[in-house]
């Protein structure tokens, strides 16, 4: 009886000393601190809060196993079981995600690099004349549908680099050519495998990914989620230009390579940016609508041919030193490009493996059934979810990708896994607050560097039409994964 009573009050410290660390991370991070760093910290942390937790229950789950503590020899083999646990099982498990953004950042350089995407937004424009309103609504959607395929900071940076050079010298504002790319980014992300992936192959959601029928209803709202996302992203343009777009003279533009050569590509080529969302969502409509149950893509063999066709058709398959060079040069820059957000991926993992197999026990003994009601009342948490949803911004509490990941974590202690509740609450705070208003996110940090557009002035425009876009997005993942 002392020993339960013991292990109770034990669990009630170090469960304020986990949240007094939790709190501290979000603050550091807010401030705008290393969030590699500041997660290895915390999860070390709370680490040594588990550890003594373990000692203390005399034993320790882990992999299905359960190791009882009976003597020194069994102690020491569950503290190293810990420590195996969450420094080395939690980025190993991570690894099928980190490939498919490997992949996907690599495709995305393929579609830059070779000159694909500059080709492409350079026929919208034409297309569009010399119509201002006209060209910022095309290449925007046209962006918008690139990025369901391109992943990655840097190729973001780059189709970037082509966006708002033409956007600002045809006399766009820069709070409409700053604002409208940011948003046709986020709006591809919903869809886009090199961000959903990072979900499904995140320990707090597989299981989900599992379900039957699950895959379907995501892929449904996923879609709706980003057609909602164009559309508000059409009343952000339409918004600002007619209210306060300060028309400026028209000026010619050129677009050419950092060599100064340009470079010319086949019409043909325009394809290559879709491959891989349009042979996937094909397969999932006849799945949807049918009772075939056809196998799908994986998302690496359909970057794998897109790729392909992205060398081919631009002409640098014809001798073998090309195809060589280009292969070479574009996976180098695309891994390069990720490089940091693998490393935030992995360290997140350890942390949330942390979380789930140490610190989710504490919360459990402490709190006993006091957060029961979590599941039964979910309309309650999602309508907090979306109130609170601006402190996505500065990686704060509701951006999982950031120091969102111990709240979820917390969560999921008393969130079932099979539940979808757990992404309806995370999933898309990411997409429409942090990666529409969000000054330090990588690629809006740079947007507003390169326009000279000042972060607040930003935040005060766009956050507004992000969080109504948030909230009618989470409402649909509520109302479109939840079971009734």
């Amino acid at each position: 009886m002392f020993l339960v009573t013991g292990l109770e009050v034990y669990c009630i410290i170090a469960s304020i000393l986990l949240l007094l660390a939790l709190v501290g991370f979000v603050w550091y991070c807010m401030k705008g601190g290393n969030l590699i760093i500041g997660l290895f910290i915390t999860t070390t942390f709370w680490v040594l809060i588990g550890i003594v937790y373990v000692l203390i229950s005399g034993q320790f789950k882990v992999g299905g196993n359960t190791i009882v503590i009976e003597d020194g020899r069994t102690g020491w083999n569950a503290i190293i079981s810990v420590i195996n646990n969450v420094f080395s099982d939690g980025p190993i498990n991570y690894g099928t995600t980190t490939t498919i953004i490997i992949f996907a950042s690599w495709f995305g350089r393929v579609i830059v690099d070779t000159g694909i995407a500059k080709a492409l937004i350079r026929k919208v424009v034409e297309l569009s004349g010399n119509k201002q309103l006209l060209t910022v609504l095309l290449v925007s959607i046209v962006s918008a549908l690139i990025f369901t395929s391109v992943f990655g900071p840097g190729s973001v940076m780059a189709i970037g680099a082509i966006i708002l050079p033409i956007l600002l010298s045809i006399g766009v504002s820069k709070k409409i050519a700053v604002g409208s790319f940011l948003f046709s980014v986020a709006a591809g992300m919903y869809v886009n495998s090199g961000y959903y992936t990072q979900f499904s192959g995140h320990d707090l959601f597989k299981t989900l990914w599992g379900v039957e029928g699950f895959q379907n209803d995501f892929l449904v709202f996923s879609w709706i989620a980003f057609v909602v996302h164009v559309v508000i992203m059409v009343g952000f343009i339409l918004f600002n230009y007619w209210i306060g777009n300060a028309k400026g003279k028209v000026k010619a533009w050129a677009m050419e390579d950092e060599d100064g050569e340009e470079q010319h590509v086949s019409n043909w080529s325009f394809i290559v940016p879709f491959i891989p969302i349009v042979f996937a969502l094909i397969i999932a409509l006849i799945n949807l609508f049918s009772d075939l149950a056809l196998t799908t893509f994986q998302p690496i063999f359909l970057f794998i041919v897109a790729i392909f066709f992205g060398l081919l058709l631009t002409g640098n398959l014809k001798s073998y030193k090309k195809a060589l060079e280009m292969t070479q040069k574009t996976l180098f820059n695309g891994i390069s490009d990720v490089a940091l957000l693998i490393g935030m991926l992995l360290v997140m993992n350890m942390f949330s493996t942390a979380a789930s197999n140490l610190a989710a026990p504490i919360f459990q003994t402490a709190l006993g059934g006091a957060l029961d009601w979590v599941n039964d009342k979910a309309w309650i948490i999602v309508i907090v979810a979306i109130v609170l949803a601006p402190l996505a911004l500065f990686r704060g509490p509701f951006m999982i990708w950031g120091s969102g990941i111990a709240l979820a974590s917390v969560l999921s202690a008393v969130i079932p896994a099979t539940s979808p509740l757990l992404l309806v609450l995370f999933y898309v705070q990411p997409v429409a607050i942090t990666a529409d208003s969000c000054p330090t996110q990588s690629w809006g940090m740079w947007a507003l560097s390169y326009s000279k557009y000042e972060p607040n002035v930003y935040i005060k425009t766009d956050l507004p039409w992000g969080w109504v876009c948030c909230a009618i997005n989470i409402l649909l993942a509520y109302f479109i994964l939840m079971p009734l």
